[in-house]
């Protein structure tokens, strides 16, 4: 075995860069954090240094060594490629790479101790949290880079005809629907969370209509179960035929993901590894034999984030037909959750504001504006006149208030004697006594101390409190951030754990259990098995599913593919949706868009790389010619599609 000195001059030049960014990365990955060490733990301060340098440095054992081994080599095969010019360079993928780690490693802190002293708790946590950071970040740099070099370099579109080259939709529809009806059989009539629980009661009539849940999704549901009582003295009768259309709902949006990519080139591989992601993935059977409104929401926002990027690409589609169903499933994706609304309202504005740019005021974009303003107009409407046929009562404003309320609970909780009378007074107004508003604080959900939320607070009284929010920040900052963090962390940490089979016992109404004894709780088992499984926990996290979205924004942004950029809005609203919600566990649902449309976003850039791209200002250079007449050679980025 050759030494460093024996080694050519460019070798040995690039060994210590190469062995530094292995040692790193193997600290990285092997590194055990603890508890910040208590000088008053020791006898002196000698023994207290000592013991610091020890925690700092770590046990060095033969797993260490295999990693450094394994890491070296990887880094080394990067260089040569570099070297070469085969693999993509940047400062994008950098940053990138270092928001991950910094997530992973805060993340793992909240998760296991609930503060932040894994990172920050003493110095020598602090340097073992750099040393990690860095080591991560150097890993995540590389793997990312490699992955975008991968989807560069392959051609993922079709040269022959294959199974999905004609009735794409039929075939993978009926392979969807077909993998999880055995699941729905199994848990017959279907699994029911509290929500769903609570919405039937408002149509059998064990509860007052309540815009709280989708009304529409809560008539749907209920009537069907109210029905089968009445045609079938039945109601599991009733929530079996909602659960059979839940499913073909979310079995057609996933297979028009595959029925338009088909049309788009793509080849049978791609469209085989979004079939098989869709048909083994637990979280898509887990909720397609769950009675819950967020799965024909996601299904609606997977077919109009469709529309989406094929009307952002090519604008020459918004023909009568086309702007009928983007405008059906805008009003869906409005009426099936009531946060659908931000959804459509802001990545409207974006696809409107990007064309604009492209193209200015012409005839098509004009009729996409009076389709987003449309479906929106038309959504509301038809939610009053619902819910005045129904009375139903509105929806809590605390609902929008999650964050402010968990950063008002844990303020009081550490720094309650700082309040003033007023701010108590404040504070008061809106959730009750501040001694139990501290006591109600828990960091896995806002839902404790968002159920103290006065229904029947005054504008004034909420003016005012947030007033005393604002104050509070102003002494507390650190406070206020932290808090947020540790309300959103999940989101965007993979290790965290967040996949759930809802589990509800007592409900008379409609029988429970399975299709034969003790069924449930062998679903009950499959999922939870599932969830710990590394392969099938990946594919179903939520942190994972953020990262591939960013992982995938940022390859887009490196080929310009701004059509497809703008394609991922509802995504990133529906981000922040999360982020503003209740909290991560128990909650993946309300990441769903995000987890059932990303497939397709990956499919829908890949298939577009290996047609023709064209500068952004192509199409406005012909003054006067309208966006119905451009060819498709002309339009962005070329789509054959």
């Amino acid at each position: 075995m050759k030494s460093a000195k024996d080694l050519p001059s460019s070798s040995r030049a690039a060994f210590i860069p190469l062995f530094l960014k292995s040692f790193l990365t193997a600290y990285a990955l092997c590194v055990v954090f603890h508890a910040p060490l208590d000088p008053s733990w020791y006898e002196t301060g000698i023994d207290y240094a000592i013991a610091s340098v020890y925690e700092l440095l770590g046990n060095y054992d033969i797993r260490f060594l295999l990693v450094l081994i394994i890491t070296y080599a990887l880094y080394y095969m990067e260089n040569r490629k570099r070297m070469a010019g085969r693999v993509l360079q940047g400062k994008s993928s950098r940053v990138l790479a270092v928001f991950l780690a910094f997530c992973l490693l805060a993340g793992q802190s909240y998760d296991v101790v609930g503060t932040s002293e894994w990172c920050f708790g003493s110095v020598v946590n602090f340097i073992k949290f750099v040393l990690a950071l860095a080591g991560f970040s150097i890993l995540f740099h590389t793997l990312i880079t490699w992955f975008w070099f991968f989807l560069e370099i392959h051609d993922f579109t079709a040269g022959k005809e294959h199974f999905f080259s004609r009735y794409a939709f039929r075939k993978a529809f009926l392979i969807i629907f077909g993998a999880y009806l055995p699941f729905l059989l199994v848990s017959f009539p279907g699994n029911l969370c509290w929500d769903a629980i609570g919405q039937i009661e408002q149509v059998l009539g064990g509860a007052g209509y309540s815009t709280h849940h989708p009304l529409v999704h809560t008539l749907i549901m209920g009537g069907l179960v109210n029905g089968g009582q009445a045609l079938f003295h039945s109601p599991e009768i009733g929530l079996f035929l909602y659960m059979i259309l839940q499913d073909m709902l979310l079995a057609g949006a996933l297979a028009a993901t595959i029925a338009v990519l088909s049309e788009r080139g793509a080849g049978i591989g791609l469209l085989r590894c979004l079939l098989l992601l869709y048909c083994i993935t637990p979280v898509y059977s887990n909720m397609a034999s769950t009675a819950i409104k967020d799965v024909p929401y996601a299904a609606f926002v997977t077919g109009y984030v469709i529309c989406l990027a094929l009307a952002l690409e090519r604008p020459e589609r918004l023909n009568g037909r086309f702007v009928l169903v983007f405008l059906g499933l805008q009003i869906g994706v409005i009426l099936f959750r009531n946060n659908g609304l931000y959804v459509i309202l802001f990545s409207g504005l974006a696809g409107f504001f990007f064309l604009y740019r492209k193209y200015g005021w012409r005839g098509r974009i004009r009729f996409l504006a009076i389709s987003f303003a449309g479906s929106i107009l038309t959504a509301k409407l038809l939610l009053l006149v619902i819910a005045g046929l129904c009375g139903a009562q509105s929806g809590s404003m605390g609902e929008m208030l999650s964050v402010p309320f968990q950063q008002t609970a844990r303020y009081l909780q550490l720094y309650g004697d700082e309040i003033s009378q007023e701010e108590k007074e404040a504070i008061q107004g809106i959730l009750g006594d501040t001694e139990e508003v501290a006591a109600a604080y828990n960091p896995a959900s806002s839902d404790p101390v968002k159920a103290r939320f006065r229904k029947d607070a005054s504008g004034a009284e909420l003016a005012t409190y947030l007033k005393a929010w604002f104050q509070g920040f102003l002494k507390r900052p650190l406070c206020y951030i932290e808090t947020f963090y540790i309300h959103v962390y999940g989101w965007f940490t993979p290790s965290v754990s967040n996949t759930i089979r809802y589990e509800t016992e007592g409900y008379e109404a409609v029988s429970q259990g399975g299709l034969f004894p003790n069924a449930e709780k062998l679903l009950i088992f499959y999922y939870r098995f599932a969830g710990q499984f590394t392969l099938l926990g990946v594919l179903e996290n939520v942190g994972a599913a953020v990262w591939a979205l960013l992982i995938l924004t940022g390859f887009q942004r490196r080929q310009k593919r701004s059509a497809a950029i703008c394609a991922g809005a509802p995504l990133w609203v529906s981000l922040l949706v999360c982020m503003a919600s209740p909290g991560f566990f128990s909650h993946p649902r309300y990441a769903f868009p995000i987890l059932f449309t990303l497939p397709f976003l990956y499919g829908f850039t890949l298939t577009g790389l290996q047609q023709n791209v064209h500068s952004e200002g192509l199409a406005v250079r012909r003054s006067g010619k309208e966006i119905g007449n451009l060819s498709p050679a002309e339009s962005d980025e070329g789509s054959r599609a």
